[in-house]
């Protein structure tokens, strides 16, 4: 088992996820960070231990996550003491319920990264509530509507075509475009147990995604990022003040504080932006902004140490491809990450030797993902 010098224990952090993406998008946050980390996953893979700043893995049943369990609540308090950890970190939805619930069980001297509070987080994440709450303060979104039964269908004013979504859900799953009001009448008619799980219809908006990510501390943008993916698989990294500004009013009419991502569309017809999604967690793509130089998770950890994180951070306009190991970078990463393409910003060839220096967890991570694929 990797040691830890008495003195750092109060920076190791605890980083609990049950999606991989998250899991791994953190753990590399933390070490680009120099934070010494363990991890809690119910996912047996154990990948992250090769990684020189994790200091070990423990599995969890994924199922005590989503039950009220003081078991676990207990456990995870136990083995911050232990362990020596600060900080505890969510990454998905299912682990950022759990903290909210454990957070004022946590023992003397571990704390919860930021977050909001459990009903704002309820309200931000449904997408019928959220859709609600865009109404109630004059934010743009697309026409929404709720379906509990067929018969909700009469009443929708939504013309085709929209878009299907589960009210709750991340990663794009459940979602559905219906091109015609007969598509939509079939769909609805043939979905079990709508009452239980109702779903939304949400009108298709022409035109391009933008994604913004922010930090906030209670109420206030301190950090932030605003994306789009561009055709050669990168990401763009974009100035859209009038994004911004959505997402700082959000912010500060509900107070927010923690990391959030929106999802938010252009309308090619007008040119406006319109908030479709807001997820009150981390992201998916957490990575491109930390090879940026926007450690979302350092900043938050600075956040809570008092510090004034906006001297530290500084808007970025820039395009960046994948920077993890990859077939084609793995010669190099052989090489200890030499020489790194000469297209990279200086904090793009940071990142890009983090992953790919001989004896680092991204090369074996990558090796071992192939030798199962076969």
């Amino acid at each position: 088992m990797k040691r830890l010098a008495m003195h750092d224990r109060s920076r190791a952090i605890l980083v609990m996820s049950s999606i991989p993406v998250f899991t791994r998008n953190l753990v590399w946050a933390a070490g680009q960070a120099r934070r010494p980390c363990w991890v809690m996953t119910p996912h047996q893979a154990h990948r992250w231990k090769s990684y020189r700043h994790v200091l070990g893995v423990e599995t969890i049943d994924q199922q005590q996550l989503i039950r009220e369990d003081a078991w676990l609540q207990q456990f995870v308090g136990d083995f911050c003491e232990r362990r020596g950890v600060g900080t505890v970190v969510a990454g998905d939805t299912r682990c950022s319920r759990f903290l909210l619930r454990t957070a004022p069980l946590l023992p003397p001297g571990v704390q919860s990264f930021p977050m909001c509070e459990p009903e704002l987080f309820e309200q931000l994440y449904d997408k019928w509530r959220f859709a609600a709450l865009l109404q109630e303060l004059s934010l743009p979104g697309p026409p929404t509507t709720l379906i509990r039964c067929v018969e909700d269908l009469e009443g929708c004013e939504i013309d085709p075509p929209v878009l299907i979504k589960p009210t709750q859900g991340e990663a794009g799953l459940g979602i559905e475009t219906v091109s015609t009001s007969e598509e939509l009448q079939r769909i609805v008619t043939a979905r079990p147990h709508l009452e239980e799980k109702p779903i939304v219809a949400q009108s298709y908006i022409p035109g391009s995604d933008i994604d913004l990510s922010l930090l906030a501390d209670h109420g206030h943008c301190v950090a932030w990022t605003i994306q789009q993916r561009a055709e050669n698989g990168a990401m763009r990294f974009v100035q859209r003040s009038d994004v911004l500004e959505l997402g700082q009013e959000l912010v500060r009419s509900t107070g927010y504080h923690g990391v959030m991502h929106l999802d938010l569309r252009i309308d090619r017809r007008n040119g406006s932006v319109l908030i479709l999604e807001s997820n009150p967690r981390f992201w998916g793509s957490l990575c491109y902004s930390v090879w940026n130089g926007v450690n979302f998770l350092e900043l938050g950890l600075r956040l809570m140490d008092g510090e004034d994180v906006t001297q530290r951070f500084h808007s970025i306009y820039t395009e960046c491809p994948y920077l993890g190991v990859t077939r084609r970078s793995l010669p190099r990463a052989l090489a200890g990450g030499w020489p790194a393409p000469g297209r990279l910003t200086a904090t793009q060839r940071q990142s890009w030797r983090f992953h790919h220096r001989l004896g680092e967890g991204s090369v074996r991570d990558w090796i071992r993902q192939k030798l199962r694929a076969q």
